[in-house]
């Protein structure tokens, strides 16, 4: 198994390096389209801004199920590429209450990735969970997390902070674009109107810095996305939703002002389920409505959350 994965990232280069020549898109700009995936875990809304009582256990998985078949240049110009991009993230979250005013919380998260890129365009994306050797997949990253509320009579108002640390193997962080360390800060407001009508926004701040594991040209990154949801509560146990999300994004701070960043929108619909006091399940769709120097990636979402 450790064999096959070695030679699985010099033949996907290689396999991009004949379509840049075949089609004129540059090689950089296809490693950006693998990489790019990496970009997907910070800016979608993965974890749950939800702050339990003293000495409750919160455990939260969230997953994702995304493809990707054109990549739009800095101009928005959509720029086709033969094959389908193929990426499986699930994270898994233990948020634990450790103050009596149920202010402060803190957790571990583990995040598990595989991704494929596979060369029939009409691939299923079901087929990220094949064995073969198309196929890489790892747990990525382990991390800490705080989340708490900082101002005592805002009660719709958390922040929250986490630091990932990269655990795959040498090969499979380079593979999967996971050998750098994110230091995480995200701010979440909430409120309803009359019951029925609730606003949820989220803005986020991270940046991800060169690990021991890292390319030796790596640069540090910084990911800017926000997010707003309408939600609407059918009753107490169908909630429908919908969102839109910009995140802004720059794979080299240093660069960030002469064309080395990148920005997208997207938008999400669903549903969630609320089966019992403690546990609930989600499902929405993803797609992005417009992209710049990034792919154009969309799928299906499922979150779970138990509360012990």
């Amino acid at each position: 198994m450790r064999t096959r994965k070695i030679i699985l990232v010099p033949s996907v280069l290689i396999f991009f390096q004949q379509y840049a020549v075949a089609q004129g898109i540059d090689q950089d700009k296809l490693i950006r389209m693998r990489d790019s995936l990496d970009n997907l875990l910070i800016v979608n809304p993965t974890t749950s801004a939800i702050l339990v009582k003293q000495h409750e256990l919160e455990l939260y998985s969230f997953n994702s199920l995304l493809n990707n078949t054109k990549f739009n240049n800095k101009q928005r110009n959509s720029t086709n590429f033969d094959g389908k991009q193929i990426l499986f993230n699930s994270t898994f979250q233990i948020n634990y209450g450790v103050s009596r005013n149920k202010r402060i919380n803190m957790g571990i998260d583990l995040n598990y990735r595989a991704y494929r890129y596979d060369a029939n365009e009409g691939s299923p994306a079901t087929s990220i969970f094949k064995n073969d050797a198309q196929n890489t997949g790892a747990f990525t990253y382990a991390g800490l997390r705080v989340r708490l509320q900082p101002f005592k009579r805002m009660y719709n108002f958390t922040y929250q902070s986490n630091i990932w640390l990269p655990v795959a193997s040498a090969e499979n962080q380079t593979s999967l674009n996971a050998s750098k360390v994110n230091w995480g800060n995200t701010f979440f407001y909430y409120k309803y109107f009359q019951n029925k009508i609730g606003l949820f926004t989220q803005a986020n701040f991270t940046i991800a810095l060169p690990g021991a594991n890292s390319e030796a040209h790596a640069k540090t990154e910084m990911y800017i996305p926000l997010n707003a949801t309408l939600s609407y509560v059918a009753n107490r146990k169908n909630i429908l939703f919908g969102s839109l999300s910009y995140s802004w994004i720059t794979t080299d701070i240093s660069k960030t002002f002469e064309g080395g960043d990148s920005d997208f929108a997207q938008f999400s619909i669903g549903y969630q389920r609320v089966l019992t006091r403690n546990f609930f399940v989600m499902l929405n769709y993803t797609g992005t409505l417009m992209s710049r120097n990034y792919g154009t990636w969309n799928g299906l979402n499922i979150g779970i959350r138990y509360l012990y």
